[in-house]
């Protein structure tokens, strides 16, 4: 009789199981990372192994920085635990039982042990945590076999991977979101700012600041207020009631930034804060230019009823940016207007400009000046100037617009109207500079620039404080017969903010000393041969007329730079000033 050899089912063997197990790793593998979605990732997680290890609890902790954690889901737990945070400083790098630790060494378990979490499995990348697996007690009661344990293992890794890309595609997503809504506000930004640049008329451009803040935000309540010296005037609102009065206001003008109503701080005065929220009024934005409150902006809650977030809020800081930049524009403008009573100034232009140049050269004990511009069209670019801070310092300017006619004027204007705003304060030579260049940035956009000398003459000390903003170097010649150029400072204004800040020097003004200041008019002047005059010309010259006065040395020079043209066309503003010292 033939001997019957015993077999066992294939299905029972261990290669069966093995190659089970591959299969439904393989199988959760492709589902969880057929998804971005982490609530769903999170939830089949759970799901495959509370139906694997027959656990009736689970939860998800992710690991969200700095050894903290946070329930993002769970199934099972008492509803408080979702979103709970745990502060976890530790965890073991592999599969463990929660009554198997101590809770001395471990202190977050106590909390997880009080809910009925028994199993803990963690997930790492590079031995990174990325977050805990918890679980309740097996409804057998029957502990993880070996191979169960690294098939949770082999789960967890998997998972871990599929988290990570899961929210670092969302975070990926989210700066996309931020970096579209960013050019999105920056192309209404630059529409708008196209809009205010092309308006000089305040009440129109408040219109616009008004149009802009209903249409890009959203609001039916808003408040409007211009400074008027020690005053806050209404220039537009819609309110529920009658508006705050100027005095009321004026204790908003210490707010540096844009912020909301409930944030002000105790210093604008409770009862104003009161009186703005009754109005309806959320948020103040200040409108600042050079550190100055020029105004207010007032703002009542969206339509939506949603909060302002500080996306909000940097944008509504821009957005009123560009009015106030405007408004000052158009102030300074209206300013020179009513100054030189032009009524129309395409056909005066000429005398812009010679506004913008001193009539009389205030006196100073023991220096001689004398200065002349000639311009090659109706207005030319050039531009000096010499004013006194007080009685015994005394600024000297001199400066080349790039371009010609009206649009180099205003923009030399403005220049003009800087300096005399500015020399008030008590600020170096140096940070007067960066100031002004800033400014100049930001108005004109960087298509314009100007190069730029001054100087603070001392007539105490005898000393010339300077900065040279890429101007042509001034020549000083000395009573012994050396001379120097004054090169310190910095590049010229209106092309880039400032990252490196100006260069100031001071030299000592001796008796008999010859300071020359002059614009490429002078130095590139070309005759019929395209030839220049050339600067080592005119450092040549001085020696041979320093005894005579500073208008004759002037004279002197504008007579030798038309020798060397001989009668070739003017192409550039003449512009010097002579500074001759006793």
């Amino acid at each position: 009789m033939p001997r019957t050899r015993r077999t066992s089912s294939s299905q029972d063997s261990p290669t069966y199981e093995s190659h089970f197990e591959h299969t439904a790793l393989f199988e959760f593998s492709k589902v969880i990372n057929s998804s971005l979605d982490l609530k769903f990732i999170l939830s089949h997680i759970l799901l495959t192994i509370m139906g694997k290890i027959l656990s009736t609890k689970g939860m998800v902790l992710l690991e969200t920085g700095k050894g903290r954690y946070v329930v993002e889901t769970a199934k099972g737990f008492p509803s408080e635990l979702q979103e709970a945070q745990l502060t976890i400083k530790r965890i073991p790098q592999s599969l463990f039982y929660v009554d198997k630790l101590r809770v001395s060494q471990y202190p977050w378990l106590a909390s997880l042990k009080k809910h009925g979490v028994h199993i803990l499995l963690p997930m790492f990348i590079a031995e990174r945590p990325i977050g805990l697996l918890g679980f309740s007690e097996r409804f057998s009661g029957k502990k993880l076999t070996t191979m169960e344990e690294t098939y949770l293992r082999s789960l967890a890794n998997i998972s871990a991977t599929a988290v990570e890309k899961s929210r670092t595609v969302s975070e990926i997503q989210q700066v996309n979101r931020k970096l579209d809504r960013k050019i999105q506000e920056l192309n209404t930004l630059f529409d708008l700012g196209k809009e205010f640049g092309a308006l000089l008329d305040p009440d129109k451009l408040v219109r616009l600041l008004v149009l802009s803040l209903l249409g890009q935000i959203g609001v039916n309540r808003y408040l409007i207020c211009l400074r008027d010296g020690s005053d806050m005037k209404v220039a537009a609102s819609r309110l529920d009631g009658p508006a705050p009065q100027g005095e009321l206001l004026m204790k908003l003008a210490s707010v540096k930034a844009a912020t909301c109503v409930d944030d002000l701080v105790v210093k604008h005065d409770v009862d104003l804060r009161e009186a703005l929220l009754a109005l309806g009024l959320r948020v103040v934005v200040p409108m600042q230019t050079q550190g100055q409150t020029k105004g207010l902006v007032l703002l009542g809650e969206k339509l939506s009823r949603e909060v302002f977030s500080p996306v909000d809020l940097e944008f509504l800081s821009s957005l009123v940016n560009l009015a106030v930049i405007s408004l000052e524009n158009a102030r300074l403008f209206q300013e020179a207007i009513e100054k030189q009573k032009l009524e129309d100034e395409l056909l005066i232009a000429r005398e812009i400009q010679k506004g913008l140049l001193p009539d009389v050269i205030p006196a100073i004990p023991g220096i001689e000046i004398a200065a002349t511009n000639i311009s090659s069209k109706q207005v030319g670019g050039d531009y000096y100037d010499v004013l006194s801070v007080d009685q015994h310092r005394h600024i000297i300017a001199i400066g080349d617009v790039s371009g010609k006619g009206t649009p180099a004027a205003l923009l030399m204007a403005n220049l003009q109207a800087t300096i005399r705003a500015l020399a008030p304060l008590d600020l170096s030579l140096s940070e007067f500079t960066q100031r002004v260049n800033d400014l100049m940035c930001r108005n004109t956009g960087g298509n314009k620039f100007v190069t730029f000398f001054w100087g603070v003459i001392d007539d105490r000390s005898r000393t010339l404080t300077y900065v040279n903003a890429g101007h042509n170097y001034p020549i000083l010649l000395r009573s012994d017969g050396t001379s120097i150029r004054l090169d310190k400072g910095g590049m010229i204004l209106g092309v880039l903010r400032t990252e490196v800040p100006y260069e100031q020097e001071v030299t000592q003004l001796k008796p008999g000393d010859l300071l020359v200041l002059f614009t490429d008019g002078v130095s590139e002047a070309m005759n019929k041969d395209a030839v220049e005059y050339g600067e080592s010309r005119l450092e040549a010259l001085l020696p041979s007329v320093r005894h005579c006065t500073a208008q004759e040395i002037t004279d002197a020079i504008y007579k030798d730079v038309l020798h060397h043209t001989k009668g070739a066309a003017q192409s550039d503003d003449i512009t010097m000033m002579v500074v001759k010292v006793h």
